[in-house]
């Protein structure tokens, strides 16, 4: 597997600032990328199987999920533009790539948006609607399915959360990334949008 630096190098030559080459940005996006799929591939996939029989651990794959990659400073302009993203086109590290990576791993098929459009998390009914995926009929989840739920109005860019099951209290345990860091914590589910995944 390769080494956290090595992918690091392949993430900065798919970005404007360092690599004018649009040709060569996407051949390294590639290469991170797949860097990527061979962890889940191979030994992330333990990890995947741990949490399907019930474990609630974090499966987000390397080398997103790593402190150390990249980890430069993000710049969303164009022609200085840093920021790295996933087979969902949604910047690692974030809610929305983690839970774009839930769906991947709960169906083996990445969300993909159908317009040019940027759909941060406070968009996501918007993505997901995109993707197949529309707003469960009940404003509760339900334990035995897989649902996000999308909250707007949590911060400038909202929210999007992975259901992980219902609580006795009434309120649900969700998980997610949340400033750069795996977040395991209870809802209320009135404050969500529920959308079925599965």
């Amino acid at each position: 597997m390769e080494k956290v630096d090595q992918v690091n190098k392949w993430a900065k030559k798919s970005c404007p600032k360092w690599n004018k080459n649009r040709l060569l940005r996407k051949i390294n996006r590639e290469k991170y990328r797949n860097a990527a799929r061979k962890y889940w591939e191979g030994p992330g996939k333990k990890f995947s199987e741990a949490y399907k029989s019930g474990e609630i651990i974090d499966t987000y794959p390397w080398p997103y999920s790593d402190p150390e990659f990249a980890n430069w400073e993000e710049d969303d302009n164009s022609e200085s533009y840093t920021l790295i993203s996933d087979q969902s086109l949604c910047v690692v590290k974030y809610a929305t790539s983690y839970c774009a990576w839930k769906v991947f791993e709960t169906t083996g098929i990445w969300p993909q948006k159908t317009t040019k459009e940027r759909l941060d998390a406070y968009r996501w009914v918007q993505f997901l609607a995109e993707a197949g995926y529309h707003p469960a009929a009940t404003q509760t989840p339900r334990n035995g399915h897989r649902y996000i739920g999308i909250n707007p109005d949590i911060s400038e860019w909202g929210i999007v959360v992975w259901f992980e099951k219902e609580l006795e209290d009434g309120n649900v345990l969700v998980s997610s990334y949340v400033n750069k860091n795996y977040k395991v914590w209870p809802v209320e589910p009135e404050d969500f949008t529920w959308v079925l995944i599965k």
